[in-house]
């Protein structure tokens, strides 16, 4: 290989001193996937219903296997065995040393056969690729929510192909029984297709929709903001699915938590979280190539770089904040205008617990927040609408909320909201019950954005995601963790604040210094840009209505250079398929051969016309491929290899100290080291 060396090693890393070579080429079958399990490599047809085990060392088939639908995906090793499924609606396990069947499981609620793709397959079929984690096999068999009954999610030994457990993933909202259509949002539905699944131990997910490790879905997700990509969740995504290679230009992958649609919708991710055509990543760098940020806007012109950004890069907002103002436990953040922001800190995480929030206000104005902590994930807050109090929580962006039936504008008014051991909501006026609500849960966990008096700067936890920021004055302003009876809401009414026997005063601002000190002796302190006046009891704060989610005339209509890069630059190729190893990263795909904005710009040009029918053969692979490693360091280009034609889609492997390459012309290519 005279310019593809110094880049294989034993490691699949960098070594000076090594030149690597061309150890095989195996013909196969066009249009192949790659499974790697060290001695073997499996070989997963995309359009043909078979899998085939080569001899890693010299390629020579040592088995293979015959379904009964395609497979479209790589198998899953795991302990000596093939795991796959089919569109037969089967889910497979072999024998990796000799691919005996072991067991097989009909994943499809019937074994119903239709016509697709020219093929006959079952209505329920199933990825190729199947997940285990924690020992167990998870996949999905089916082709929409909303069709045949819906998705079946599956959780299966994959020892012995025993059911552990099923989960029905049809049209209807398990919370509340109704049509999943009435969670649409402008041309955004919940998820609803099926994918390749991936799982970070804590969830299993679904392109954008999350499962807890006992398959159950925590709560249907909608995508609304594209912000909200960091934090927990933030996992790999594609908005059209991870099997995708027609690049459409609507279609990428995401290290996020969602993406959008429509034409004002679908570039939006990508302006928030590191997106590409194509992503690999370590424990702390997202690798990739894609549009440059400028680009995240529109259709045309397309140019595209190779990246590498920390995972933390993401501009957006955190799992529960979806919010620019979110910011680390322990780091104070300024107040804006019109507002108390408090300090990050343990002591006033809610997550998983009761709690309890209270404070005095007189309000001018009958809309506005006036304290809220969290986001469009989770989160709680305290507000007035119509006038009247109105206590919220957000569990896994889903928003419960309680009103009070009196308008209480232009008066003192004790307000407390009550999230209770029985996950029931109350709002108290003046000490007395008024409202009553239901919550499908606790705050399942702790928002990073900072709670703030007098607005909810984020991504709203109210359901109102517009919602003015408070008019008037607030004061003796208190947050419990724990449980709160109505007696000792009616005692703090009156002035007679005994410990409460279940609760924790986690927060206490009085005022009468003139600031946010917290005398509840936890040091949650704040910052001040609100106005200190008298109060109900001493000094308190006046508001002067501060818009919740202030918005930039234009914003979001541009390219965007939000993402953090740790390095960028183009390179001379569309990359197709991508692999870490070690300290190299290995691109493949079709040569680039346009200037898109000078052909954008001189489009009706003969030679502009020539340069792009050459770019156009190109794509369909006449005129092969190039293949590279580069350095993770910096991005720099380590060595080439010249292929005859082009990678298939995610077609790229590497293990054991070779990289395997698959191609559409139906070869299986290793690269390894030379012998000592």
């Amino acid at each position: 290989m005279a310019d593809f060396e110094e880049t294989i090693t034993s490691e699949t890393g960098i070594d000076d001193e090594a030149d690597s070579e061309t150890t095989y080429e195996v013909e196969t079958e066009d249009g192949v996937g790659l499974g790697d399990a060290g001695e073997y490599e499996h070989v997963a047809k995309g359009n043909v219903a078979w899998n085939v085990a080569l001899d890693a060392a010299d390629g020579k088939r040592l088995w293979s296997y015959t379904v009964g639908g395609r497979v479209d995906s790589p198998p899953t090793i795991y302990q000596g065995r093939v795991l796959f499924g089919s569109a037969d609606g089967w889910v497979y396990c072999l024998r990796a040393a000799d691919g005996k069947l072991a067991w097989r499981y009909l994943a499809a609620p019937l074994d119903r056969r239709l016509t697709a793709f020219e093929q006959v397959e079952s209505v329920w079929p199933v990825s190729g690729s199947v997940l285990v984690k924690g020992g167990v096999l998870y996949c999905v068999a089916g082709r929409s929510m909303f069709l045949d009954g819906g998705l079946r999610l599956w959780r299966l030994d994959p020892k012995t192909g025993r059911k552990l457990s099923e989960t029905v993933l049809d049209d209807r909202d398990p919370a509340t029984g109704k049509n999943l259509q009435v969670k649409v949002k402008g041309l955004d539905m919940p998820t609803a297709l099926p994918d390749v699944l991936s799982s970070d131990g804590q969830f299993v997910y679904m392109r954008a929709q999350r499962f807890d490790m006992a398959g159950k879905r925590l709560a249907v997700v909608t995508p609304s903001d594209a912000a909200n990509q960091k934090g927990v969740g933030a996992h790999l995504l594609s908005n059209t699915g991870m099997l995708d290679g027609t690049w459409f230009h609507r279609g990428y992958w995401i290290y996020g938590k969602t993406s959008l649609s429509g034409a004002g919708g679908w570039y939006r991710a990508g302006q928030y979280a590191p997106a590409g055509r194509i992503l690999v990543f370590d424990e702390s760098t997202v690798y990739g190539y894609g549009r440059k940020p400028e680009y995240f806007k529109w259709s045309t012109p397309l140019e595209y770089h190779l990246f590498a950004a920390a995972k933390s890069a993401a501009a957006g907002r955190d799992a529960s904040s979806s919010s620019s103002a979110a910011v680390a436990p322990g780091k104070p953040r300024q107040a804006g205008p019109s507002e108390i922001c408090i300090t990050n800190a343990p002591s006033l995480n809610p997550a998983g617990k009761p709690l309890a929030v209270m404070a005095w206000i007189k309000a001018d104005k009958p809309n506005g927040i006036i304290l809220a902590k969290g986001g469009g994930s989770h989160g709680y807050m305290l507000a007035l609408k119509a006038g009247k109090p109105q206590f919220g929580i957000r569990v896994d962006q889903t928003a419960h909320s309680v009103s009070a039936k009196a308008n209480v504008v232009g008066k003192w008014t004790h307000v407390a909201g009550v999230l209770t051991a029985d996950k029931e909501l109350h709002i108290y006026v003046n000490g007395e019950p008024a409202g009553t609500g239901k919550a499908s849960g606790f705050i399942a966990q702790d928002p990073n954005e900072p709670l703030a008096l007098g607005t909810d700067a984020g991504s709203s936890v109210s359901e109102n995601k517009q919602a003015p920021g408070f008019t008037g004055v607030i004061d003796e302003v208190r947050v419990f963790r724990g449980r709160m009876t109505p007696a000792e809401v009616k005692m703090h009414f009156a002035g007679k604040a005994d410990k409460p026997a279940g609760a924790r005063l986690v927060l206490y601002l009085s005022f009468d210094k003139g600031d946010a000190r917290d005398d509840s002796g936890n040091g949650n302190n704040g910052s001040v840009g609100a106005k200190v006046v008298d109060g109900k009891y001493g000094k308190a704060m006046m508001f002067a209505g501060r818009r919740s989610r202030p918005r930039r005339r234009g914003a979001g209509r541009r390219g965007s250079r939000r993402i953090a890069y740790r390095w960028s630059g183009q390179v001379p190729l569309h990359v197709r398929a991508a692999v870490l190893a070690g300290k190299t990263l290995f691109i493949a795909g079709p040569p680039d051969l346009v200037d898109e904005e000078k052909a954008f710009d001189g489009f009706g040009k003969a030679g502009i016309q020539a340069k792009l029918a050459a770019q156009a053969a190109a794509l369909a692979g006449e005129k092969g491929a190039l293949l590279w490693a580069v350095g993770t360091a910096d991005g720099k280009k380590l060595s080439e290899y010249k292929l005859d034609s082009l990678p298939v889609w995610d077609g790229m492997a590497a293990a054991a100290g070779r990289l395997y390459l698959a191609t559409t012309d139906g070869k299986v290519i290793c690269f390894a080291p030379p012998a000592d």
